[in-house]
């Protein structure tokens, strides 16, 4: 079985509960290890499912959930243990389940995840725009934010989006919200933290105030940290455990060779691994789409069904559109007037 999820997990072993003779200290009998997990996660909405390396047996009839309301009830299958969650949870709802298995010498361990509700549907997006650092500017002030398209409708609940600089790995994970395709999304990753940055899950557009937001597209706002300034991957996922749906490597002009960062190297190989961005191998910078990183000027998607770093562009300074979908798009050269004098010879 392949490894399906990765959630959040706490585990803790416990040991079939004897006092042990001295003897047994030194040279224990029989077998003292506890069930190892192996993966854990949903297939579907009504189900959670841990994998164990050895049978394993529940402990107890019910298991622990949040949010309350949900009633979890356990079984197993071999190594495998099955948790119904009745009523099923919603797309992108925040989780937590606890519970404990046991072996048949009676070693017990102790578990916690942490995880969002399985999402059956969820919308197609691609990324659209993106600015990368914030600037100074006090008349009009520009923050880091990833901008969306919707290319199909669906639910938004458990869209994963991670970012990674040489230093750091950020994520965030949409909460439950309906788009159609052809919406425009904009996740805010530098808030200034003001009450006015709310998420606008509903219907309502409008409802989010904050440098850079808009009544055109939806605004999400989250403080897992800010994109990297001129080196950094965005890998967008239809859920954490699937792979790249879409992506984006930059990296600064500057930078030749291969690639020396394990967190940037590790998610450059998923988006190439999935099709989505060329590769030299080994991976090198100059793979990456190349600029000199700029508060003032937005990166943006072009048009034409381009991939990879062919795809992308720098916007002129003052050309951030957050929400506005292919406003910041180079608009096309008008063909120039001919002359009375060529117009009358048929020039």
């Amino acid at each position: 079985m392949r490894r399906f999820f990765a959630p959040t997990v706490l585990a803790a072993c416990v040991l079939a509960s004897c006092s042990p003779e001295a003897g047994e200290i030194l040279m224990p009998a029989g077998d003292i290890r506890p069930p190892a997990i192996l993966e854990a996660g949903q297939r579907s909405p009504g189900t959670f499912e841990v994998l164990f390396d050895e049978d394993i047996s529940p402990v107890g009839e019910r298991f622990a959930f949040d949010p309350g309301g949900v009633t979890a009830t356990p079984r197993s299958e071999g190594a495998s243990l099955k948790i119904a969650l009745e009523p099923r949870v919603g797309a992108g709802v925040p989780c937590s389940l606890c519970g404990e298995a046991k072996d048949a010498a009676g070693n017990v361990t102790r578990f916690l995840f942490t995880f969002v509700g399985y999402n059956e549907r969820p919308a197609k997006l691609r990324l659209n725009e993106v600015q990368t650092g914030k600037n100074s500017s006090a008349s009009n002030p520009r923050r880091d934010y990833v901008e969306f398209l919707a290319e199909e409708g669906g639910d938004l609940g458990g869209v994963f989006v991670q970012w990674a600089s040489a230093a750091k790995l950020a994520s965030y994970a949409f909460p439950p919200c309906e788009v159609s395709k052809g919406s425009v999304i904009v996740l805010h990753c530098a808030p200034e933290g003001v009450p006015s940055e709310v998420d606008e899950a509903g219907a309502d557009l409008g409802a989010s105030g904050g440098v850079d937001a808009s009544a055109s597209g939806r605004d999400f706002w989250t403080q897992a940290g800010g994109l990297p300034d001129e080196t950094g991957v965005i890998v967008l996922r239809d859920r954490e455990a699937d792979p790249p749906r879409d992506g984006l490597f930059y990296a600064a002009s500057t930078k030749t060779g291969a690639i020396d960062s394990a967190k940037l190297l590790a998610a450059f190989s998923e988006l190439s691994g999935a099709g989505l961005w060329a590769a030299s191998s080994p991976p090198a910078w100059e793979d990456g789409f190349a600029w000199k990183s700029s508060s003032s000027r937005p990166l943006h998607r072009s048009g034409g069904g381009k991939e990879g770093k062919e795809a992308w562009y720098v916007g002129e300074s003052g050309t951030q559109s957050p929400g506005l979908a292919g406003a910041g798009l180079p608009k096309a050269k008008a063909a120039p007037k001919k002359s009375k004098r060529s117009a009358a010879n048929g020039g």
